[in-house]
């Protein structure tokens, strides 16, 4: 439950509420794999694989809400082609059938703010990719340009970050705010459940 006694600015609000998952996805899960020397291409199989599972349900979140995203932001695009141009070009076939018993589908955003709390989580990882995007290149040169397409910047049409600090400012009571935060939670658990190492997913957050 989200309690909120005075009503702060959006970005700052969110920053604070997710601080604990976001540090849980940056440190704990097979991304960082990707940043650190010595990275190899079946190391970087495995985490497009992962990340691959996690973005189907993102993206099918966000494409069902397309008509809460305001005039201020353009339309999301989703990531799960990016990501099969990049294991197709690798030669790696997703189990599109996978499927995990007993878990709960991400669910899809109803109002704006819920919306503005998941685009919050998927722009701030999209631009926090060009540092991964940075270390691959170390590390794979100009090959990266074949089956890195979801990385290079650019290569996936994204509002700016300053078009979405603008469209969080809509979000000026409690209760949209506490909205925004419970969406945003939610994606970065579907981030954490899909990319962590393993044990170190559902802990308290």
């Amino acid at each position: 439950m989200v309690l909120i006694k005075q009503v702060p600015e959006a970005h700052a609000f969110l920053r604070k509420a997710t601080s604990r998952l976001h540090k849980r996805v940056d440190c704990g899960s097979v991304l960082t794999s990707l940043t650190i020397p010595g990275v190899t291409r079946d190391l970087y199989r495995t985490a497009m694989l992962a990340l691959r599972l996690a973005y189907q349900e993102i993206d099918s979140a966000l494409i069902q809400a397309g008509t809460a995203c305001p005039g201020s932001l353009s339309a999301y695009t989703p990531r799960v082609p990016a990501i099969d141009r990049d294991l197709a070009a690798m030669d790696a076939s997703p189990d599109r059938s996978r499927s995990e018993p007993g878990r709960v589908p991400l669910p899809s955003p109803k109002t704006q703010a819920a919306y503005l709390g998941m685009r919050y989580v998927v722009e701030g990882a999209q631009l926090g990719g060009r540092i991964i995007y940075s270390r691959l290149y170390l590390a794979f040169g100009a090959e990266l340009n074949r089956f890195g397409s979801f990385w290079i910047p650019g290569a996936i049409p994204q509002s700016s970050w300053p078009d979405l600090l603008r469209s969080l400012a809509l979000l000026v009571t409690r209760e949209s705010l506490a909205d925004a935060a419970r969406a945003s939670r939610a994606t970065f658990r579907q981030m954490e459940m899909h990319l962590a190492v393993a044990g170190q997913a559902g802990q308290r957050d």
